[in-house]
């Protein structure tokens, strides 16, 4: 993943909210965050790129949760959809 790349998301991730969308959903908010989460997931230079990001703490938080599956919280069955729900509203709530 490119730095560029991680800048866009971020942006998306700031202007994705109400005052742009009447109703945000499990299903919109993963077509809007997963593409660019499951790269940054993947990334080999992952590490390198969240080390100064401003979510940074809500990634690991994320991950942490789903790899010890304790994001009972998030009542939603597909897991890319929890795990995109799980990171959103680690950031506005």
């Amino acid at each position: 993943m490119l730095a560029a790349e991680l800048e866009t998301l971020t942006d998306v991730i700031d202007t994705y909210n109400y005052e742009h969308e009447s109703m945000i959903t499990p299903e919109s908010l993963h077509a809007k965050l997963w593409p660019g989460l499951n790269k940054l997931r993947e990334a080999h230079n992952r590490e390198t790129l969240i080390k100064e990001w401003k979510y940074k703490k809500d990634l690991q938080l994320v991950e942490e949760s789903h790899v010890s599956d304790t994001n009972h919280h998030v009542n939603v069955a597909d897991w890319q959809q929890r795990y995109v729900v799980a990171f959103w509203l680690s950031i506005y709530h």
